[in-house]
């Protein structure tokens, strides 16, 4: 009666020692005894095929993505799979520049084998055109494209030159540096103790009033202000420059 081994190996490089790591997998992998001849065990291509065909559907964006599998261990002796290979992405492992793709087979000898693949997802970002002071509004003599492989870009990045012009340079930035969220507030339209002007609606009416601002604020955040008639302290939100929006 043939013997027939199960266990799940991978053949990602992770680290120092990883090759020894691969060969004594190799070694304990699935091993189909007796005959050693091509159809008595799965074909390596067709794993290779499986890893791409899932990364580019799965974890690539588009045309502007490029896989790279890595190589599997020839050594490998995996019993034949009797149905189609199913793809997965194992809970926890890989990221957006590397990840790792599970190959399954079910039956008529179940085997698993985990397969990293490398991916490069190249788009135009946006990055500081000059030095740009904090504080700084910024406009578009102040932005420039560059390409970038953007599943290295752990902070994120900007692909839409609107969503950047008007926004305020929350730090210093230096030439070229990539813009990020963390780099960009939207820019304050009301200042703590400033004069805004109250409008409050409802019931079909509205009704304006001046006050003043008990804190700062950008656009759509609510902020408390005093009604310098009643002294009454209400929160609004700021609709527009030095202008909070409250009901009634």
């Amino acid at each position: 009666m043939d013997t027939r081994t199960r266990i799940t190996a991978c053949t990602s490089r992770i680290g120092r020692g990883s090759r020894r790591a691969v060969a004594m997998l190799a070694v304990t992998a699935v091993l189909w005894t007796g005959a050693a001849g091509a159809n008595d065990r799965q074909s390596l291509d067709e794993i290779r095929e499986a890893v791409t065909e899932h990364a580019r559907a799965k974890l690539a964006e588009g045309s502007n993505s490029t896989v790279e599998v890595s190589r599997v261990d020839p050594r490998l002796r995996l019993a034949p799979c009797g149905e189609p290979l199913e793809t997965f992405e194992p809970p926890g492992r890989g990221g957006r520049s590397r990840a790792t793709v599970g190959v399954r087979c079910h039956a008529p000898s179940p085997w698993t084998l985990y397969v990293s693949v490398r991916i490069e997802t190249i788009k135009d970002i946006f990055v500081a055109a000059r030095t740009i002071p904090r504080g700084t509004l910024l406009t578009e003599s102040d932005l420039t494209r560059v390409e970038r492989n953007v599943n290295r870009l752990t902070r994120g990045y900007f692909t839409d030159a609107e969503q950047l012009l008007g926004m305020e340079a929350s730090r210093p930035l230096r030439e070229g540096e990539i813009i990020t969220a963390g780099r960009i507030d939207a820019p304050r339209l009301v200042e703590r103790g400033q004069t805004v002007l109250i409008t409050a609606s409802g019931s079909g009416a509205s009704i304006s009033m001046s006050g003043e601002a008990l804190q700062s604020g950008a656009l759509g955040d609510r902020i408390r202000v005093r009604n310098n008639s009643s002294e009454r302290v209400v929160e609004g939100e700021i609709v527009a420059d030095s202008r909070v929006q409250v009901g009634y």
